[in-house]
């Protein structure tokens, strides 16, 4: 090969010189400072455009990927813009990566659930990153885009960069790249809140720093470096949200052993000492409480404060709730003296205690850590005044979160709906086990039966029916997930009566942990939540470990639960051959006797809701949802099922005095009926047809359907009271009935749906809805009880009564023939009440359930098929009469199977299109529940306890 001559030589060298020419900084070697990272976002770009938080996994969290693929994109316009020494990558490659990646946002965006976001920080992460796109030319609207920044400027309006340079530590630090488009701040006076060359642990945070600062920082230059070789990434460019996480997986990692029982002394001996110092030396930087972080209290000099001799000690990380809770247990459970009478003065606020400082939402999971680390300190009587006020108040906002959950528990800092499950169950557990002992005895007596030990059973009952076919819990994990699940199962061991639920939860944590022994295979689990979620090794070994070999050896308090709650015991053990009947024989015992107890826990909400003692009828009501309620994959918040039970009793009660009235004969008070529900009607069309003010508010009013010949068209009877027959109204005996008992049930039921506190969150209209079902429901009363009338007048059987129940069957299946009569059939049933009423509940924050037309219209032929096959299930298990031919009988029942089987097609099919149109999971859940009820209704018509 020839050598180049000298020419050659220089030509190349003055090319290469001036191609790093760069207008803004001029020429020079200059180089991207972590090459490696950038090549780690070229190859961890997905086909379609898109990244994920973790490279290798395509389907990741929503907040994951939209964060991700803003940043990276940004990273590639940036080094499209100056590749300096990376110009082995194509520009036209670079130019198509951008183009697919923009798009792809683009498409994100559309789809963003902006109020599902759980992610630290997202709030001003992603609107920094859209200002820095749109600086780049890239503008995005999105139907989410206005509720971001809503709540971004709601976090920020009380911060300002003035609150940011001063000495304490803010947790907004570790979103500090929110401000890198903000030129208004000075990123050279932040320089003292560094600790270990990063801000807040955070290597995102502390690359805009360095990137913002007018003068270069080795610190946090090296910390960087760190966390490349370090870090998840170990070298290859990768880097982690947070960095280190010493006190976090530390606390843990241990408090998960040492609550589980597995600590030995041997193991006491060899780590304990060095733990506790760990943590202790963390408390003295963060006068007395923990963060995530490990601070190390070394120097730095603050050059902006115009001495540049000074040295000041580094702030440290900002303690947290849930690192300093987790301290103190360990501190405890080694035998030294806990600190939460600290943790509590430091993090109290109103409802519960807060995370750190600023938080937005507060955090259920911190606050089970902050419970149990405040009950085992309660084992000093020194502490007992200060610790028992706020453990009441922390226990209370944990049943009110449960309370108030539709679906699975949902927790800010992990996906898995066990992990907060399972923190729930410890210290609630805690709780009752202290006051057993005599440890709380100021604790208010209705806390416990009607907040914890309902929220107890209900937990114990979603986790038994959520395990799945292979012993495990979860769709995320699985083997973190089921090691959660365990660990609440562990501790319900004590709670649940053994006699009724004992072999249940003994085979699922025998299944759970037969899962758990076979060899682990498959990715790291991605369960916790920081600025993107995250895994830890240690921490699933930790879970995993404590769930394989953990043990309850505290005693047992099932029959002091029982008695606390005033279960009837009797009526208990005849509920169980229920189970044997359809359509629960797919269920077992267990879960029957498990919907009884809980319908027997609703008894002291009902009596204060409805003003007066609950029958063994209304039980069964309860019962019913109760046990729909635990079928359905999203099940009714507790509020949200109250609300049901109350609105079907109240139903029921109109059925059952339309029974009473019209099947005993009584002339008087049939004519006194439909005198009643006629003047309801007309007041409730008065009342909704106007304002406040008494102007119009513009909803049509339905008048009661005018008498032909006299008397009102004749519509079949829906009574969904199932059958049952109320031997009173409103506590007075039937041969005492008064127009103002007929009244005051008329009034219950349309007082209760007159716009009460919980439909507050529903679309108007939705709220619109629901009332015209209301007018639609009474004016439907009103004709059958018109029709009924004219029975009583004309039936032979007079004065003794009519054939009530030939009646419903006779004016049945023929009236369901055609869409009209179907509808107003459905109507009479109160389901549509109940359908409209549960869709207010269950829709939030303003947004209508149906806002399309395709949603509109399949949610309102749901409504109705669930409608018609009740009344066709009810139809087939009425008598048909003794005068009825036998071969007539045999016919009319074969046509009704051939119907129903139709119809029971047909409403699986509207409920499969229903969630194809994108209706919520919680709006259909609330539909499945609806549906169930009425299957359970018109199949066990009748249940007497």
């Amino acid at each position: 090969m020839t050598e180049p001559n000298s020419e050659e030589r220089i030509s190349r060298l003055l090319h290469t010189l001036l191609d790093t020419y760069e207008p803004c900084y001029g020429l020079g070697s200059m180089a991207w400072l972590f090459p490696s990272s950038f090549l780690y976002v070229l190859d961890a770009q997905l086909p379609d455009g898109r990244w994920t938080a973790h490279p290798g996994e395509e389907n990741s969290d929503e907040v994951d990927g939209i964060l991700s693929t803003m940043a990276a994109s940004y990273c590639l316009i940036q080094h499209a813009k100056t590749p300096l020494q990376l110009k082995h990558i194509p520009r036209e490659s670079l130019a198509e990566r951008i183009r697919n990646a923009i798009a792809c946002l683009r498409t994100m965006l559309q789809l963003w659930r902006v109020g599902d976001s759980k992610a630290v920080g997202f709030e001003v992460l992603a609107p920094s990153l859209l200002n820095l796109l749109e600086q780049e030319g890239h503008i995005f609207d999105f139907p989410g885009k206005e509720h971001l920044l809503h709540v971004r400027d709601q976090k920020l309006a009380k911060v300002s960069p003035e609150l940011l340079y001063n000495k304490s530590p803010s947790a907004l630090l570790h979103s500090l790249e929110a401000f890198h488009y903000r030129k208004d701040i000075s990123y050279d006076r932040f320089a003292h809140q560094k600790v270990g060359g990063s801000m807040m642990a955070s290597p995102s945070a502390t690359a805009s720093y360095l990137i913002r600062c007018n003068t270069w920082d080795d610190e946090a230059e090296a910390y960087l470096r760190l966390v490349l070789s370090n870090g998840h990434g170990q070298g290859f460019g990768g880097v982690p949200s947070a960095y280190p996480s010493t006190n976090f997986e530390l606390t843990w990692v241990v408090s998960t052993l040492l609550e589980a029982g597995l600590w030995t002394k041997d193991l006491k001996d060899q780590y304990a000492a060095k733990i506790l110092t760990m943590l202790e030396d963390s408390r003295k930087l963060g006068k007395g409480l923990v963060g995530f972080g490990e601070s190390t209290g070394f120097g730095v000099r603050n050059d902006w404060s115009g001495k540049s001799d000074q040295i000041e000690t580094a702030p440290g990380i900002e303690p947290d709730l849930d690192d300093s809770a987790k301290s103190s247990i360990i501190f405890n459970l080694l035998g030294r003296r806990g600190f939460s009478s600290q943790v509590v003065e430091h993090f109290d606020s109103t409802r519960c205690l807060k995370t750190y400082k600023g938080e937005r939402n507060p955090s259920l999971s911190a606050n089970c850590n902050a419970l149990l680390s405040i009950l085992l300190d309660l084992d000093d009587s020194r502490s007992y005044q200060s610790l028992y006020p706020p453990s009441e108040k922390i226990a209370l906002f944990i049943c009110d979160s449960w309370w108030n959950t539709s679906g699975p528990l949902d927790d800010k800092w992990n996906l898995s709906p066990f992990y907060p499950a399972m923190l729930m169950v410890q210290s609630l557990m805690e709780l009752l086990h202290k006051w057993h002992a005599g440890k709380l005895p100021e604790l208010e007596c209705a806390l416990l039966p009607e907040k914890v030990v309902p929220t107890l059973f209900q937990c114990l009952g979603q986790l038994l029916q959520s395990q799945n076919a292979d012993g495990s819990w979860g769709c995320r994990g699985p083997r973190e997930e089921t090691a959660y699940a365990l660990l609440a199962l562990t501790n319900l061991v004590s709670l649940s009566p053994s006699q009724y639920f004992g072999t249940e939860i003994m085979s699922a944590i025998h299944r759970g942990r037969s899962f758990l022994r076979q060899p682990a295979v498959g990715k790291l689990e991605y369960l916790w939540i920081e600025k993107v979620t995250y895994a830890s090794e240690n921490l699933a070994e930790a879970y995993v470990v404590a769930a394989l070999y953990a043990s309850n050896k505290k005693p047992s308090l099932s029959y002091t639960i029982l008695q606390l709650c005033d279960i009837d015991l009797q009526a208990l053990e005849h509920v169980a051959p229920l189970a044997e009947k359809s359509p629960m024989s797919g269920d077992g015992k267990w879960l029957v006797r498990l919907s009884w107890i809980m319908s027997g826990l609703y008894i002291p909400f009902l009596q204060r809701t409805l003003g007066k003692r609950i029958s063994a009828s209304y039980q069964a009501t309860a019962f019913r949802w109760m046990f729909a309620n635990s079928r359905v994959a999203s099940p009714l918040s507790p509020k949200c099922l109250l609300e049901m039970i109350t609105a079907a009793i109240l139903i029921d009660d109109i059925a059952a005095i339309i029974h009473d009235c019209i099947a005993l004969g009584n002339d008087k008070n049939a004519s006194m009926l439909t005198s009643a529900i006629h003047t309801a009607t007309i007041h409730l069309n008065h009342h909704n047809s106007t304002s406040k003010n008494g102007e119009s508010n513009g909803t049509q009013v339905f008048e009661p359907p005018p008498k032909a010949n006299g008397r009102s068209p004749p519509l079949p009877n829906g009574d969904f009271s199932g059958g049952t027959c109320h031997s009173q109204c409103n506590g007075l005996p039937m041969a005492h009935l008064e127009l103002s008992s007929i009244e005051e049930t008329l009034s219950s039921f349309l007082d209760f749906f007159d716009m009460p506190e919980s439909l507050s969150k529903a679309s108007e209209a939705d709220r619109h809805s629901l009332q015209a079902e209301v007018k639609h429901f009474m004016s439907a009363q009103y004709s059958w009880a018109s029709f009924l009338e004219e029975q009583v007048h004309g039936s032979p059987l007079w004065p003794n009564g009519i054939d009530y129940e030939r009646t419903i069957h006779c004016h049945g299946m023929e009236r369901l023939s055609n869409d009209s009569s179907r509808e107003r059939s459905a109507r009479l049933t109160g389901l549509p009440v109940l359908f409209a009423f549960a869709i207010c509940l269950t829709s939030h924050k303003g947004r209508e359930s149906s806002p399309s037309m395709s949603q509109l219209y399949m949610a309102t032929d749901v409504r109705n098929s669930i409608a018609t096959v009740f009344k066709l299930e009810q139809a087939a298990v009425r008598p048909r009469g003794c005068n009825t031919p036998t071969s007539m009988k045999s016919r009319e029942e074969h046509s009704a199977a051939t119907i129903l089987a139709y119809e029971r097609e047909r409403l699986r099919l509207a409920l499969e299109h229903l969630e194809i149109v994108g209706v919520g999971p919680e709006v259909l859940g609330a539909t499945k529940v609806v549906a169930e009820v009425a299957h359970l209704t018109a199949k066990l018509p009748a249940i007497e306890f």
